[in-house]
């Protein structure tokens, strides 16, 4: 058996803008009314015994009853514009033929359409009321009455004009503020996302990046920034858990000297190098660079730190260094051995001219790679800058040079080497860096170039640039290898078969031609031969005289 019965629930839903506008107007209208009704029954109270202005009274309940009840949001605007031509005749029947000045309450119907309906609705129903003033002076004989009712209708007509112009601008006052900040919405939905994809760019980089203000507050750091030094990504402005030192293993960085704090004093440079022991236990090299940022809109001027981890780097310098001093000193001793047998040898007296020239080719190559092997080290360490010891020089005479020094290795190899250079080709450089450059282009075009092959090689001054060519019929190089040919150790599958090498010549030869003001090119066909052509600038001195054992040019 149920002990109870469920009751009914009535939902009473909000009423809409719409329907809460008409309840208002209406409700102050009946307010009025009624609070004139209740006077006129304290202070005149033979004015109830008027059927006008009873029925005016209760004509005025009645459409207030009936705001309230009917569904305004269901609706249409002609039904709501019903109301106040109601209350407009309803008012007219209060005020007709009594003393009282009852005609003020026209001012709110008036002012309800005017700003709500448009001009044709406030016209029709200043009409209405011109009727009822003009039926109520045709009532009452004199021209006092008509005169009121003229200045009534034309008060109310500047009422309904003023309210109806104020509700257009105040309707295209909201429409261009509603734009405005539809635009505003937008710029700053838009500017969220760029700085969300630029914060998120930011940490998606290795550089380790902090934004200082000018008082030295920091203003956003990136995530790499802060796993290098440990901070806490909630709050950048706690202390760092990693340690900054001024060497591996060496002392820490005094703290005036961090680069943090040299920033934060608005100082600005360019890498300084501190090692650092993050709060794992690793050590990392690091390379940091202040920049100024300039001041922008009402931005102040900031300092930006760049934090670099060159940890790989600074142990691939260090192996190299380690491996090139390595390999300075193993090949010192065999070099010295050759120069001493090759000396010894030329001591002996039964040795043939032919005998001794190659003896001393043997000892001047070899004394040329004990040069080199000992400013490997030094060269490795401070990166090559190409122009150690220049002079004015003739770079026909350093070619004439290498070419003869390989003209054994050519002919035994079968291959004919052919030299045109007519003239002097001076410049300013290295000679011992051209020679270096010169013997690898020579010494590639023999090596690649078959049996029967030749090697052409032109040398001339053109255009106010000293320009060297050596073209060969060797196996070429195929399209697709051609823009990496430069690369160190970089060699192709057709060099590889056809001889050993490292593959770092060439892009040795480029970096003394580069750091000469030259450039080096090269042009080649898969079997049909290799051209490479070098260009210096040409010696602004005088040009140096042929020598007189080259003078007659033609080949070598």
């Amino acid at each position: 058996m149920a002990t109870g019965a469920a009751r009914a629930t009535f939902v009473v839903g909000i009423p809409d803008a719409r329907t809460r506008s008409i309840w208002l107007t209406q409700l102050v209208l009946a307010a009025t009314v009624l609070s004139t009704a209740l006077l006129v029954m304290v202070l005149e109270p033979a004015l109830f015994g008027r059927w006008s202005f009873l029925l005016g009274v209760i004509l005025v309940v009645v459409l207030t009853l009936a705001t309230l009840a009917l569904p305004w949001a269901r609706l249409s605007a002609a039904a709501v514009l019903a109301i106040p031509f109601a209350d407009a005749l309803a008012i007219g029947l209060m005020s007709s033929g009594t003393e009282l000045r009852l005609g003020f309450l026209w001012g709110i119907p008036v002012m309800w359409v005017a700003m709500h309906f448009r001009a044709t609705a406030l016209a029709a129903l200043l009409a209405v009321i011109g009727v009822i003033l003009l039926v109520d002076s045709a009532l009452s004989a004199g021209a006092v009455a008509a005169l009121r009712g003229f200045v009534v209708l034309l008060t109310l007509t500047f009422i309904g004009i003023t309210a109806h112009i104020a509700l257009r601008r105040t309707r295209s006052l909201r429409r261009l503020l509603r734009r405005q900040a539809g635009r505003l919405t937008a710029t700053f939905t838009r500017r969220a996302d760029q700085e969300r994809r630029t914060t998120e760019i930011l940490n998606g980089i290795d550089t380790g990046i902090a934004r200082l203000s000018a008082d030295g507050a920091v203003l956003a750091v990136n995530d790499a920034y802060s796993r290098l030094y440990g901070l806490d990504p909630l709050d950048p402005t706690l202390p760092a858990r990693s340690i900054e030192y001024t060497g591996l293993r060496g002392m820490p960085v005094p703290l005036p000297e961090r680069p943090f704090t040299r920033a934060a004093r608005g100082e600005t440079f360019t890498d300084a190098s501190v090692w650092l022991f993050t709060a794992e236990g690793e050590w990392r090299a690091l390379s940091v660079t202040a920049k100024r940022l300039a001041a922008r809109g009402d931005e102040e001027s900031s300092i930006l730190l760049l934090v670099h981890d060159v940890t790989a780097l600074t142990y691939a310098q260090r192996e190299r260094e380690r491996f090139t001093a390595m390999a300075s000193h193993e090949l010192k001793h065999p070099l010295t051995v050759m120069i001493g047998n090759a000396e010894l040898a030329l001591d002996l007296d039964d040795l043939t001219p032919r005998t001794r020239e190659r003896f001393e080719t043997i000892i001047g190559a070899s004394e040329r790679m004990l040069k080199m092997t000992e400013s490997l080290v030094s060269t490795s360490r401070r990166g090559f800058s190409g122009r150690d010891e220049v002079d004015d020089i003739d770079l026909r005479q350093i070619l004439m040079e290498s070419v003869a020094s390989f003209r054994p290795t050519a002919a035994a190899a079968g291959v004919q080497i052919d030299v045109q250079a007519d003239q002097a080709l001076p410049i300013t450089a290295d000679g011992f860096r051209l020679r270096q450059v010169v013997d690898n282009v020579v010494s590639n075009a023999i090596k690649y170039t078959p049996r029967d092959g030749r090697v052409q090689i032109v040398g001339a001054v053109d255009d106010g640039a000293v320009v060297l060519s050596v073209a060969d019929t060797g196996i070429g190089i195929a399209a697709e290898d051609l823009p990496n040919i430069l690369t160190p150790y970089f060699r192709t599958a057709e060099a590889k078969k056809k001889s050993g090498g490292s593959g770092l010549g060439l892009g040795i030869s480029n970096d003394i031609v580069t750091a000469h003001g030259g450039t080096l090119s090269i042009d080649s066909d898969v079997g049909v031969g290799t051209r490479v052509d070098v260009r210096f600038p040409l010696a602004r001195t005088e040009h140096p005289h042929p020598h007189p054992d080259h003078a007659a040019g033609g080949s070598a």
